[in-house]
C-alpha cells in the first residue's frame, strides 16, 4: 500500500512539473500577451489577457476598420491643419501638407503600414462632422466586437498628457478587434504590405515610396522566417513612451491556420518582433487541425412519431464530419461536443434529412458545427381502414370488378341458354 501510495505521489510529481514545465516555455518579458485562432477566436495561450495598457498605435486598427466600413476608397479627402498639429511628439508621419488631397485608400496605405500619426485624423475629419464623433464610433463598435475593456480618445494612438491616460486597451481586446479587420478583405490586403506607394497630389510633385513598420513581414527572408508558419499575414506595430513597444501580427501556415498574436508592453523595440515570431510558432507547434467529430458517426437513436415498422431512426453526422484546431495528441476530455437533435421527429423521413446538428466547443468557445442527419428512410404509417373504407376498397379492386363481370356474363348466358332448352322442350311436348 505504501508503495502505491509512493509511485502515485511520484507521478502527481512528475505530471505537476510537466505542466509547469510546459506554461514556463514561453519566455516573454511582456506586460501582457494573448494567442488566439483567427478563425473561432480559441485562446491558445495567454498572459494577463484583460490588464488595460497603452495600445498606441495598435489604435488604427479600430481607425482603418471604420475607413473601409464607412468610407468610400475612392473618395478624396483633405488635409487640415490640426491633423497636422495633433501628430504628438515623436509621431510617426508621411509629410502631409494642409490642403493636400489624396484619396481613401492611400490614407490606409499610409495609416496601416506606414502608421502616420496624420492619416488618421484626416480620416476622423472627413467622415464624421467631430473628430468626437469619430471616437465615439470607434468605441461603439468595439463594444460591439466584445472588446469591453477599451476606450479610444483618439484615432492614432498617442497617449501624452492626461487624456491620454485614458487611452486603454487590453490584449484580449485588440485580438477580437483584429480579428475581426481580418475579416474585411481590403483590410487584410493592406495589412501584408511590405511597401507603399503614394502617387503626387496637388502639394507633392513626386511619389513617395515607404516600406512597413512591421518587422515580421520586412524580415520574412532572414530571422524572421519560420519553420512553422509559411507567410505573414499582417498587421500593426505600436510604440509610445508609456505603452512600450506593441505589436498585433498573425501568420498563416500551409494547412490554412491562421493565428493572430498580441504583445503589449515589451521594452526592447527588436524583443517584440522575436517574442512574436515565439507565440506563434508556439501555436503552431502545439496545435493542429483534428477530427473532432468522424464523419457518419453514430449520435443518438431517437424515436420517429408515425413510422411504419421500427420507430427507431439511428441520427448520425454528415458525411463530411468536423475538424478542429485543437492541442496535439488532443482526446475526447480536451473539449465537449453539444447535440442539438430536434425533440419532435415525424415520418415520413428521407436519409439524409437534417434532424440537428452537433457542435464543439471549448474553453466556452464554439469550434464548429456538424449536421445531424437521418441513417435511413422511415414511410409513414399508413392509418388502419374502417369498415366503410374496406367496402370502397374491395368494390373499387380491378380483380373483383372482373370477377364480377365474368360471373354476370355466365349468369346471363346461363339462363339464356336454360331458357332456350324449355322454349325447345314445350316444342317438343305440344308435337306430341
Amino acid at each position: 500500500m505504501k508503495k502505491l501510495l509512493l509511485i502515485v505521489s511520484l507521478m502527481v510529481i512528475v505530471i505537476s512539473n510537466a505542466v509547469y514545465i510546459n506554461a514556463q516555455s514561453l519566455d516573454i518579458s511582456a506586460r501582457a500577451y494573448i494567442l488566439i485562432d483567427s478563425k473561432t477566436g480559441q485562446v491558445l495561450a495567454e498572459h494577463n489577457p484583460d490588464f488595460k495598457t497603452y495600445p498606441a498605435s495598435t489604435t488604427k486598427i479600430m481607425t482603418g476598420i471604420l475607413a473601409i466600413e464607412l468610407g468610400d476608397l475612392d473618395q478624396v479627402m483633405t488635409v487640415n491643419q490640426s491633423a497636422i498639429d495633433d501628430i504628438g511628439p515623436g509621431g510617426m508621419h508621411i509629410g502631409l501638407l494642409p490642403g493636400e488631397q489624396l484619396e481613401l485608400r492611400y490614407l490606409l496605405d499610409a495609416l496601416l503600414v506606414r502608421s502616420a500619426n496624420e492619416t488618421s485624423y484626416v480620416i476622423a475629419e472627413n467622415l464624421c462632422s467631430s473628430r468626437q464623433e469619430f471616437y465615439d464610433l470607434m468605441n461603439e463598435r468595439a463594444r460591439e466586437l466584445g472588446a469591453t475593456n477599451t476606450n479610444f480618445v483618439n484615432p492614432c494612438g498617442i497617449d501624452n498628457g492626461k487624456k491620454g491616460k485614458n487611452h486603454l486597451s487590453t490584449a484580449r481586446d485588440l485580438a477580437m478587434i483584429a480579428r475581426y479587420g481580418m475579416t474585411l478583405p481590403y483590410f487584410r490586403e493592406v495589412v501584408k504590405k511590405t511597401l507603399i506607394t503614394i502617387p503626387p497630389t496637388n502639394k507633392h510633385d513626386e511619389e513617395v515610396i515607404v516600406g512597413s513598420t512591421n518587422r515580421l513581414l520586412l524580415y520574412s527572408n532572414s530571422k524572421y522566417k519560420s519553420d512553422y508558419y509559411t507567410r505573414i499575414t499582417g498587421i500593426k506595430t505600436g510604440y509610445t513612451d508609456r505603452a512600450l513597444n506593441n505589436l498585433v501580427s498573425s501568420a498563416e501556415n500551409d494547412e490554412g491556420i491562421e493565428l493572430i498574436s498580441v504583445i503589449l508592453g515589451v521594452e526592447n523595440y527588436d524583443m517584440v518582433f522575436a517574442y512574436s515570431k515565439q507565440l506563434l510558432e508556439y501555436g503552431f507547434k502545439n496545435y493542429s487541425i483534428q477530427q473532432a467529430v468522424a464523419p457518419n458517426s453514430f449520435i443518438k437513436s431517437v424515436p420517429v412519431a408515425n413510422a411504419a415498422g421500427n420507430n427507431n431512426l439511428d441520427v448520425i453526422a454528415s458525411p463530411e464530419g468536423l475538424k478542429c484546431l485543437l492541442p496535439n495528441n488532443a482526446n475526447k476530455t480536451d473539449y465537449i461536443v453539444e447535440e442539438h437533435i430536434k425533440s419532435d421527429i415525424n415520418a415520413p423521413v428521407k436519409k439524409g434529412d437534417i434532424l440537428g446538428y452537433l457542435e464543439v466547443t471549448r474553453n466556452g468557445i464554439s469550434l464548429g458545427k456538424v449536421n445531424a442527419v437521418a441513417s435511413r428512410d422511415m414511410e409513414i404509417l399508413m392509418p388502419s381502414p374502417t369498415p366503410v373504407k374496406i367496402f370502397e376498397q374491395t368494390i373499387n379492386s380491378s380483380i373483383l370488378k372482373k370477377v364480377t363481370l365474368c360471373t354476370l356474363i355466365f349468369f346471363m348466358m346461363f339462363m339464356l341458354l336454360r331458357f332456350t332448352l324449355r322454349r325447345i322442350s314445350r316444342s317438343f311436348n305440344s308435337k306430341r
